[in-house]
């Protein structure tokens, strides 16, 4: 697809290329019938000329050369000119004998084209009475000059203005490609201003245009608004959906344990435990459900991301899941090293570490249950914040690295779990502009690190000012 500025300048090109052409052809022919009007004119005051100089003398017709050079009628000295005189009873009294008549007999003076001697002539033919003793006639007097000089003329000044319309076009699409770099210059800073965005900044663009501008803009902020009113929909269904279906099926596994208490026949107590682990699994899969619909890196706002204390947010995230951990026999370690501020939303933020440590506990160990212990690190790694989560479990094949971000996928499918926790966690990274890595050196565990980008002093900035 073409771009603009091509189409611009393709529409001024185009029209000046066939405006130049159309002139040059009509000057051409504009010039060609004023340059032969005026060599005619100048033909026939030769051939008037030399009617002046033929008198009579004692009834011999004389013709007074003297003074009259021919040769002077070509504007630059170049043409070659040809005359014939004679008189009415076809005598020669001078010029070249084989000079052509005029092709028609009519009216004199007659202007005509022919050929002699090899050259290409324009001749004008006319005659004049005199008188010779008691006699009286006719002297048909014919001029013919080359064509060289008009032809000349004419490629000279058609050359001077092809070069000026080609100098001209030059200096014109010069101009128009200026005046197109300085009239798309709104265009560019539009762009150059959405381009350097967060995917998910939906603030309105903020930009003094032209009035033909201004409509885009106009159109690209209602757009971002009705995303901003869509997202705030799917987040309030995601809600209301969570609000639903949890009770429904907590109430399913209250029912399963309660009856499974109450119930005497082995048969149907194991199959009310299985209904209770049933609607647990259930449970869990619908929590993890709409935790990752909530942490859609597309829905998230990031004007509403504000400063947090990446180690802070860590920390409340072990604290919080390390009662969990050690029930299960594991072991939960803090590492806080330096570390700085992130801009966060710090409740996706803590559900992306409590995802790691959950995915540590429950796959770490593969078919069996886990034993080791969960490290959480926080450090600054070449200038940027890091949190990493590692075990010291089976570790993942080489394989199965670039799936487990997919949602519903698992390494070990034996496990239980509902293989949406690291779906979840490169939702939330993705959300906050970090970049995910896996790294599982052979009997070495699972290392999971979480690079988040570091915060420019414009940012800190304009984050003091709005505070």
């Amino acid at each position: 697809m073409t771009s603009i500025s091509a189409r611009l300048l393709l529409w001024i090109g185009l029209p000046f290329t066939l405006v130049s052409i159309l002139t040059i052809v009509t000057s051409q022919v504009v010039l060609s019938r004023q340059i032969n009007e005026t060599f005619d004119a100048m033909l026939l005051n030769a051939a008037e000329r030399l009617e002046r100089r033929i008198h009579s003398v004692d009834g011999e017709l004389r013709i007074n050369m003297h003074y009259f050079s021919i040769s002077t009628l070509g504007s630059r000295g170049e043409g070659k000119i040809f005359y014939r005189i004679r008189d009415n009873a076809g005598n020669m009294l001078a010029g070249f004998e084989g000079l052509a008549p005029p092709p028609n007999e009519g009216e004199m003076p007659v202007f005509y084209n022919t050929r002699y001697a090899g050259n290409e002539l324009r001749a004008v033919a006319t005659s004049f009475p005199v008188v010779r003793a008691t006699r009286s006639g006719q002297i048909e007097v014919i001029v013919a000059e080359s064509t060289e000089t008009r032809a000349g003329l004419i490629k000279d000044f058609l050359l001077t203005l092809s070069v000026l319309m080609a100098v001209g076009g030059l200096l014109a699409v010069s101009i128009a490609l200026l005046a197109i770099h300085q009239g798309l210059a709104p265009l560019r800073a539009i762009s150059r201003s959405l381009r350097r965005r967060s995917p998910n900044d939906l603030a309105p663009v903020e930009a003094t245009v032209p009035r033909e501008v201004a409509t885009l803009v106009a159109s690209i902020n209602g757009l971002m608004e009705r995303m901003r009113q869509s997202i705030r929909n799917t987040q309030q269904f995601n809600a209301d959906v969570s609000h639903q279906l949890r009770t429904p099926v907590s109430e399913i596994r209250a029912l399963a344990e309660v009856s499974t208490m109450q119930c005497d026949d082995p048969s149907l107590r194991r199959s009310l435990k299985e209904i209770g682990r049933i609607a647990e699994d259930a449970g869990y899969t619908v929590q993890q459900l709409l935790t990752l619909a909530k942490t859609r890196h597309e829905l998230v706002d990031t004007q509403a991301l504000t400063p947090v204390l990446l180690g802070e947010v860590c920390r409340e995230a072990c604290a919080e899941a390390a009662a969990r951990i050690y029930q299960g026999g594991q072991e939960l370690e803090f590492i806080e090293e330096q570390t700085g501020e992130v801009l966060a939303d710090p409740v996706r933020l803590r559900w992306l570490v409590e995802n790691l440590i959950e995915n540590a506990s429950q796959h770490a160990g593969g078919k069996t249950p886990y034993r080791g212990t969960i490290r959480v690190r926080v450090f600054q790694q070449d200038a940027t914040p890091t949190l990493s989560v590692a075990d010291d479990g089976v570790g993942v094949a080489a394989d199965d690295l670039p799936h487990l971000t997919e949602r519903f996928y698992r390494a070990s499918p034996s496990t239980p779990g509902s293989g949406l926790g690291l779906a979840i966690v490169d939702e939330v990274a993705r959300a906050h502009g970090a970049h995910l890595q896996f790294s599982s050196p052979t009997g070495e565990g699972l290392t999971v690190s979480v690079t988040f980008p570091p915060r420019s002093g414009a940012d800190v900035a304009m984050r003091s000012a709005e505070e």
